[in-house]
């Protein structure tokens, strides 16, 4: 998605207010300025579109960015569900750990229990040996349930303790991301101040300042100032060397040898063609690159440290814009300053000198009265209408 027409468009948008109108400016271009609507009536024909294509056009266009759109769609829900996963799965954890804790596990006396069943049967008459027997079987087989159910409740606290494993580290892996997002934060604010001082510098306007150089920036250019010593004054003591991706600027120290000032790559292509350097002397060698594409830079070379672009100045000037977009916002701001007077803006001027014109035309019920505009509406193919 191209972004280079952001700001006439912003601009554009700002002014209607509105999506629909927005869109009527866009579409009103087209059949003013081009052939769009055109229909061609024979093979031979220059301008125009074979019947049904301008439509197909709008809309494959159309149905590209609503597919965009829904698979930004699929991807916000499936975050969501992975964020609700992962709170349901730690709520059952801790709450099976708090149950581990109120439970706890009975120990039993198998032989406590048989001492208590053998005196209980000797006070009783009827066949005392055979209930003993009976009893101690009954006992025991107590016994077997009591040791499973300890063994199932020491299983049950494995299975447990390994949940509070889990739901201790899930919440230190919480901590450990809030922890690293506060510490992005902060970088964000270094880099902010830092940037807002590069701002306040002409040589570093929405770029930065290194050691040996600075360098600022525009959408479409790039201005280099590397640093050279007062003794420098003589473009002999310099030497510039400007490829596609790469940058090297030497001169002579007060020995006499060559040191180097700048070189290493850049991020982007330049158009080599289109560069050219000045020494200031005994300041600095200023070079001006022109962008092969629209874009702005992170950094002037790739092993220095990124700007954040979201901090710089990302208008553009109105010169940077071509003919067209420069009447259109020249109209815009002219209408803007009309609208705050309270004054007509330049299209209902249009329109009210076409209004005077059939007022007072031949066959007009309104010809010999003074002119009001009140009376009079006129729609967009450029009919006159008679308000009711």
């Amino acid at each position: 998605m191209d972004e280079k027409y952001d700001s006439a468009l912003l601009g554009i948008i700002q002014h209607e207010g509105k999506i629909e109108k927005f869109l009527n400016v866009v579409l009103s271009f087209l059949y003013r300025r081009t052939d769009f609507y055109r229909i061609m009536k024979s093979k031979n024909d220059r301008l125009g579109f074979p019947p049904g294509v301008s439509l197909k056009m709008i809309t494959s266009i159309f149905q590209h960015y609503d597919a965009l759109t829904r698979k930004d769609d699929e991807l916000r829900e499936e975050m969501k569900q992975e964020t609700q996963k992962k709170t349901a799965t730690a709520e059952p954890a801790s709450t099976r750990v708090e149950s581990a804790k109120a439970t706890p596990v009975q120990n039993v006396d198998s032989n406590k229990t048989c001492d208590t069943k053998q005196s209980h049967a000797s006070l009783t008459p009827l066949n005392p040996v055979g209930q003993c027997d009976e009893e101690i079987e009954g006992t025991k087989t107590n016994s077997e349930d009591v040791r499973m159910d300890s063994n199932e409740t020491a299983s049950d606290g494995f299975v447990k303790n390994e949940s509070q494993s889990e739901s201790i580290a899930a919440s230190d892996r919480t901590k450990e991301k809030t922890s690293e997002e506060k510490d992005d934060e902060a970088e964000d604010s270094e880099l902010a101040k830092q940037q807002a001082a590069f701002q306040a510098n002409p040589e570093s306007y929405n770029g930065a300042i290194r050691d040996n150089y600075s360098w600022s920036q525009s959408i479409t250019d790039l201005d280099l100032r590397v640093k050279v010593p007062s003794f420098i004054r003589k473009g002999r003591d310099v030497q510039v060397d400007i490829a596609k991706k790469h940058v090297k600027v030497v001169h002579k120290d007060d020995q006499g040898q060559w040191r180097v000032a700048v070189n290493g790559d850049l991020p982007w292509e330049i158009n080599k063609e289109e560069c050219m350097w000045t020494l200031n002397p005994g300041e600095n060698i200023h070079i001006n690159m022109e962008k092969k594409e629209e874009r702005w830079w992170d950094c002037f070379l790739t092993d220095e440290p990124k700007i954040n672009v979201r901090k710089i100045d990302a208008s553009r000037p109105m010169t940077d814009l071509d003919d067209e977009a420069q009447s259109k916002i020249e109209e815009m701001m002219y209408n803007d300053r009309r609208k705050k007077m309270g004054l007509p803006t330049a299209q209902e001027e249009k329109m009210h000198d076409v209004l005077r014109k059939a007022w007072d035309a031949e066959g007009s019920p309104f010809k010999g009265q003074p002119f009001d505009p009140s009376k009079l509406s006129m729609d967009p193919s450029g009919v006159v209408n008679m308000k009711p």
